[in-house]
């Protein structure tokens, strides 16, 4: 199923602002995944950093699992996108015990030859928010280059994340923003 035409889990009428607001992204990457990281919308730009032009129904599960995402796409899969991944996977399955569907995904991350033994060794590392984080990608389109990203959570459903990249061509790494303090003057 293709994120048109998925659900957005009952947010509406909050579903089609941000359906609109994702798909009016111009300029970067855009996409809105549910807490299982299912891909509810996105815009035209993030359907071009997928080599056949169609999103994952699963950001996770591309990120993890799909062999074209880890090996074609997401540079430096293992130590910068896997080890980022895995500890959020983890979070979110302690965080929903008993979660079908997240149980699922992390037992299929576990038993695959390449993420699992990852996901193994990052059972002691915290979750990074993916806010501000700069990664290596090979855009099918564009060429080898960066992404930067900015995350936040729809009010409607907390769970849920809405994430734009930047993307920027070459091989010299993008300045990474330091985080926003969180003392209020």
């Amino acid at each position: 199923m293709q994120p048109d035409e998925r659900d957005l889990d009952g947010w509406t009428p909050m579903g089609a602002v941000w359906r609109t607001v994702v798909e009016g992204v111009t300029g970067s990457m855009a996409y809105l995944a549910d807490k299982h990281w299912n891909v509810v919308a996105c815009n035209d730009e993030f359907r071009a950093l997928i080599p056949d032009g169609r999103p994952p129904s699963n950001i996770m599960r591309w990120m993890l699992l799909d062999d074209r995402a880890r090996h074609d796409v997401l540079v430096n899969w293992t130590e910068d996108w896997a080890r980022g991944a895995c500890p959020a996977l983890r979070r979110a399955v302690t965080n929903h015990p008993a979660d079908p569907a997240l149980i699922d995904l992390a037992s299929d991350v576990r038993s695959d030859p390449l993420a699992g033994p990852i996901y193994l060794a990052t059972a002691s590392s915290h979750p990074l928010h993916p806010d501000g984080v700069v990664r290596q990608v090979n855009h099918p389109t564009k060429g080898p280059g960066w992404v930067t990203a900015s995350a936040a959570s729809p009010l409607p459903a907390i769970d849920a994340m809405f994430v734009m990249m930047q993307y920027r061509p070459g091989d010299i790494r993008p300045h990474q923003p330091p985080p926003l303090s969180t003392h209020v003057r």
